[in-house]
């Protein structure tokens, strides 16, 4: 064997063992996402108490405890909170490897508004099943089949959608499959896989380049198609009021998500905070961030009701 040919398998083998660590790397990356550690209820609840300031009052409010089976096998739970003689519904989806305790300090402005509060727990969530999180593959269907059921039991309600983080680019994606939805509202969401990775670099090529290999990963290892939580192509197809919520600050779920989203709607209001962290602008301000919501939404039930009369 000559020199050269010794080179050349040497450098093949350098490639392969270079290839073999690169997948290697995003493999267990990738798990500890879909695989998270999952936290209690009880941490969650204390997390939010002491982190993001929610009123331990506000845990004491009456709910229904409900349970179903998703239609992927696993048991699902969620709480219903009545707000008495409504007839209108919004349904708040928490974030990645949290549950309904997140969602708990938004109770008090949709209560206000009058509407019945839904907050169902994810897949691998709170007190739900299911073996992974799929950032809105799965979820999105579990959601769309809990609205089925709230429809069964309440023909008459109306149905709007609100979510937080990962809650909210799935909101985006379950409001483009409701086109009689009151609004949407996305706070700190994601316009898709890649935009989640300018948590990591801003150089577009770079994440374009890793996006294969990611693709790859999610749908043999893990059993979801990245193509399914894609919220920038969803929120294309929401006919309804959408309000994009977002800190400039945020490192975790990057503000260039959000223009993103505006840029597909470009009908959508968007409201930013300068300098709050991830999913904290509700925290730093409060007054702010309630009077945003509120006059939102009181200008969509308006258009609802004009549609409504229209119809």
């Amino acid at each position: 064997m000559s020199v050269g040919e010794i080179v050349l398998i040497a450098a093949d083998l350098a490639v392969a063992l270079l290839l073999a660590v690169w997948f290697t790397g995003l493999y267990f990356g990738i798990k500890r996402l879909v695989k998270p550690d999952k936290r209690t209820v009880d941490y969650l609840v204390e997390y939010e108490i002491e982190e993001k300031g929610l009123d331990r009052a506000i845990t004491g409010i009456p709910f229904e405890q409900m349970f179903r089976t998703s239609r992927f096998g696993y048991e699902l739970a969620a709480r219903f909170y009545a707000c008495e003689g409504s007839s209108k519904t919004v349904v708040c989806l928490h974030g990645h490897n949290s549950c309904f305790a997140s969602q708990l300090k938004y109770l008090p402005i949709f209560l206000s508004l009058g509407y019945n509060v839904f907050i169902p727990d994810h897949r691998r969530s709170g007190l739900s099943g299911g073996d992974t999180v799929t950032f809105g593959a799965y979820e999105k269907h579990d959601v769309l089949d809990w609205i089925s059921e709230l429809r069964a039991r309440r023909p008459e309600d109306s149905v709007a959608l609100f979510g937080e983080s990962m809650g909210a680019a799935t909101a985006i994606m379950v409001a483009a499959e409701i086109p009689d939805a009151v609004f949407l509202i996305d706070y700190c969401g994601y316009a898709n896989f890649e935009g989640l990775l300018t948590r990591y670099t801003d150089n577009e090529d770079i994440r374009k380049a890793v996006m294969p290999s990611i693709r790859l990963i999610a749908e043999h290892c893990f059993g979801f198609e990245v193509k399914e939580c894609d919220a920038l192509e969803a929120i294309k197809r929401v006919s309804c009021p959408i309000l994009i919520m977002h800190s400039k600050a945020d490192k975790t779920v990057n503000y260039k998500n959000a223009l993103m989203l505006k840029e597909a709607a470009p009908q959508a209001e968007l409201h930013t905070f300068p300098d709050s962290v991830h999913a904290r602008s509700i925290t730093q301000y409060p007054d702010e961030y309630a009077d945003t919501v509120k006059e939102f939404v009181r200008k969509a039930e308006a258009a609802y009701a004009r549609r409504e009369n229209d119809a």
